[in-house]
């Protein structure tokens, strides 16, 4: 079997058992007009923050991942902080992965796994944590799984089946950890940054 299919399938029992730990629990989401436009706004900031990274800081050899993480995973943490629930990380990851495919190259659905496996990690994770990156703590750990789980599959099954380029163990592994210590710098950025955007939404009448 080619492994990229095999990656898919894996996905997709994976997106059956966070639905089904969501059902058995009877927490399956629901969202106000107001919280999806605030998803919305964050599938734009996403695609806002790595900009730079897109016009420049890209072309920097071997320390790719690391600069882009960073912006990635703070503007995504601040989300799921502003919509602590089941279900925000998959909205706004793939509605980002949607964006930026329009915006730029055309949707395109060999990518959607990818979104599909950053968002399912990280639902189950907090799912079994029972915490929505509440503590600098379950944050850290979210950002590590983050930065493990999405480039080792970018290298290792999206960039080979895609793009059909093949990588060599020690390039993933160094990218993979730029990709760690990234996340894990941006998720305590989103938990440091979001405290005051709550305030600021729940006292200040934003």
């Amino acid at each position: 079997m080619n492994p990229y299919i095999g990656s898919v399938i894996f996905i997709v029992i994976l997106g059956g058992i966070v639905f089904h730990l969501l059902r058995t629990r009877k927490a399956i989401p629901s969202f106000s007009i107001q919280e999806l436009v605030t998803v919305a706004l964050f599938c734009s900031l996403l695609y806002i923050a790595i900009l730079p990274f897109k016009f420049g800081l890209s072309r920097i050899p071997i320390i790719q991942s690391f600069f882009f993480s960073i912006p990635y995973t703070a503007m995504l943490f601040i989300g799921i902080r502003l919509i602590p629930r089941a279900g925000t990380a998959t909205l706004i990851i793939c509605g980002h992965s949607l964006l930026s495919q329009t915006i730029s190259s055309g949707v395109n659905p060999l990518w959607w796994p990818y979104a599909l496996l950053a968002a399912f990690v990280l639902e189950l994770y907090f799912l079994v944590t029972k915490s929505y990156l509440e503590t600098t703590r379950n944050a850290l750990g979210a950002g590590f799984l983050r930065g493990l789980t999405v480039y080792l599959y970018f290298y290792c099954f999206s960039a080979p089946f895609i793009w059909h380029q093949f990588y060599a163990p020690w390039y993933i592994a160094i990218q993979t950890a730029q990709g760690i210590a990234g996340s894990m710098i941006g998720a305590s950025l989103g938990v440091y940054l979001s405290k005051p955007i709550i305030s600021a939404t729940r006292y200040g009448g934003i």
